[in-house]
């Protein structure tokens, strides 16, 4: 207990005065503004600070028979490792899912399936069908992924040099009609004849790096770019500090259609004489026009830049195989440019000018 005489009573009673209180009571007033003002400038202070750099991580691995390259910018070297590695494992799975050279894939056994009754499939691949039969009808089924039967007959041609019969390939025209591949929600694929196949190659790895890219995103990656057989790419964002990921774009190994630079797109590139085979003296490529049966002679280029990169593999067959599209095609598209090269005439849209 504190003790005070009656001298200090009143000394404190003349301190406590209304003036004394008055002033006190602005200085603290005064102080309480001051502070506040500091807590502002440190909030702003933080608020404009540069943010904390991010780590670049890229990889290189062989997946769905060609390079995939994946290129992330990752706020920890740590954690860009571990969403690098889950990235990869997302196009290994559907490498497994898809690939027609895996004899266990599930790709492989609907092929090799000759039953027409309806039967559950891996939803990966259930999606990429039900997507593709839509494709069909947006490129006039120059795009069909019911070919296989036509790519086994051609490569039957090329090993044997007996070109196929007219009937032979009235045959198999009729098997590789989008209607001849049956669906039903939520994952079953069926076949309208015993001979019915899939071939996935030519929309696969765009499937693959939409799902990727879908990936990325989801964990919260802003600057990523994937590069998957230098045929299907697709942009996160941009590397920090510039305006686009940059890529030499050549449809043929004689040209080259300039620099562009992508972001938040994807890019397709298909050449008709990429992997050629001979039959009877006569170079084919490997892409086949379902209309007629046969393989592409012609030798373009082309490519589709857009937003998604299954659809642009999709888009590129219908180039390459026909040339740049009329109206009432390109208008189903979307929001796509495109560019296709034939020897020396190159017809393009507005996103593919000229640039370096």
């Amino acid at each position: 207990m504190v003790r005070c005489d009656v001298a200090e009573k009143r000394l404190l009673r003349l301190r406590a005065t209304p003036a004394l209180i008055a002033e006190r009571m602005q200085l603290t007033r005064l102080f309480m503004i001051a502070m506040s003002l500091c807590v502002g400038c440190s909030a702003l202070s933080h608020k404009d600070a540069p943010p904390p750099p991010l780590h670049k991580i890229s990889e290189i691995r062989y997946v769905m028979g060609t390079l995939l390259e994946v290129t992330i910018f990752a706020p920890s070297k740590q954690e860009g490792r571990e969403i690098l590695n889950e990235t990869f494992k997302v196009g290994e799975h559907l490498d497994n899912v898809l690939s027609t050279w895996k004899p266990e894939s599930p790709v492989s056994r609907f092929n090799r399936d000759r039953s027409i009754t309806l039967r559950p499939v891996d939803p990966d691949l259930y999606a990429l069908v039900d997507q593709a039969r839509q494709l069909a009808e947006k490129t006039d089924n120059a795009f069909t992924i019911g070919v296989r039967p036509l790519v086994e007959m051609w490569e039957s041609a090329a090993r044997t040099g007996i070109m196929p019969s007219p009937s032979a390939v009235a045959r198999v025209k009729n098997l590789i009609t989008p209607s001849k591949i049956l669906s039903s929600p939520p994952s079953n694929l069926g076949k309208g004849a015993p001979g019915v196949r899939i071939e996935t190659g030519g929309i696969g790895k765009g499937y693959a790096v939409d799902a990727m890219r879908a990936y990325l995103t989801s964990r919260g990656i802003e600057h990523a770019f994937i590069n998957l057989g230098r045929s299907s790419i697709a942009a996160i964002g941009a590397p920090p500090g510039a305006s686009g990921w940059k890529i030499e774009l050549a449809l043929t190994d004689t040209s080259s259609e300039g620099t562009i630079e992508l972001r938040d797109e994807t890019l397709s590139v298909s050449r008709a004489k990429g992997t050629p085979f001979v039959v009877n003296g006569v170079q084919y490529a490997h892409i086949f026009d379902p209309r007629t049966g046969t393989p592409v002679s012609t030798s373009r280029g082309a490519a589709i830049r857009g937003r998604s990169a299954t659809e642009g593999e999709a888009f590129v067959k219908y180039l390459v195989i026909r040339g740049a599209p009329p109206a009432h095609v390109a208008a189903t598209w979307g929001d796509v440019d495109w560019i296709v090269r034939h020897a020396e005439r190159v017809e393009r849209t507005k996103g593919f000018e000229h640039r370096n």
